[in-house]
């Protein structure tokens, strides 16, 4: 499953997960905004606070850019204000849409530039199809994880064994389990596997706690407690997650 953007035959082509599909577009460019935003550095983030509705997720990205263009020694690598010619060069392509030079350009360099608007730049040129393409399981997996480091800045967080670990003072508070998967409550046996997984992890691990994690929707916006009288001292919970 893909999430994002690619050129596809010289047109703008969005990759939509089936999970998201019920959802609006609007909604869908949000997720990824969203979910991006977690998984770079700061200086390739998207600060566009647009209706994302009404535009593309590649307009929303060249909007993004052209705003960084337009400020004052915007093209100057420093504070010193260095002009930086490759960087110049990118986005003077981008401007002019001339996007058969500008990925010829950054494969042929295959060197990401100095300043910050041409590096997103590069990050969108530079991949096979040209563009901004996640594995969706990995992107919700990053975006989890990096949201549960930023509200436990006390605690140690880490991935062991497929799960998500919150710790302190050498002590496992939750283990979570991600499940990039639609979740009913009414109809919770679609995730049979996925709770007996949980249990042969509580299990093997003698772990106390342990929420297995889903993208929250219209019919999941509560946590469910499930019940197993072989582990009455342990806790496994169903949890929507808000991307």
């Amino acid at each position: 499953m893909l999430f994002g953007f690619e050129r596809i035959n010289g047109k703008w082509t969005e990759r939509v997960p089936a999970l998201f599909h019920s959802f609006s577009r609007k909604e869908q460019r949000e997720f990824f905004i969203n979910q991006y935003n977690c998984c770079v550095d700061k200086n390739e983030q998207i600060i566009f606070k647009g209706n994302f509705g009404n535009f593309t997720l590649f307009e929303i990205f060249q909007k993004e850019i052209f705003s960084r263009v337009a400020t004052k020694n915007a093209l100057c690598k420093n504070e010193t204000k260095v002009f930086e010619p490759y960087s110049a060069l990118l986005v003077a392509l981008f401007i002019k849409k001339d996007f058969d030079n500008l990925e010829a350009v950054i494969k042929r360099n295959a060197i990401p530039p100095r300043l910050p608007q041409a590096r997103l730049i590069f990050r969108m040129f530079s991949s096979e199809n040209c563009g901004i393409v996640f594995d969706a399981k990995t992107l919700f997996s990053e975006f989890v994880l990096e949201k549960i480091v930023r509200k436990n800045p006390d605690k140690a967080v880490y991935f062991k064994d497929d799960l998500i670990v919150i710790e302190k003072d050498g002590e496992c508070l939750l283990s979570i389990m991600l499940c990039f998967k639609k979740f009913d409550k009414d109809r919770i046996y679609l995730v049979k596997d996925e709770i007996d997984e949980a249990w042969r992890k509580v299990a093997k691990g003698n772990i106390k706690s342990l929420y297995i994690v889903f993208p929250k929707n219209s019919a999941f916006k509560r946590h469910i407690e499930v019940k197993n009288p072989c582990f009455a001292d342990s806790l496994v919970k169903l949890v929507p997650y808000t991307i």
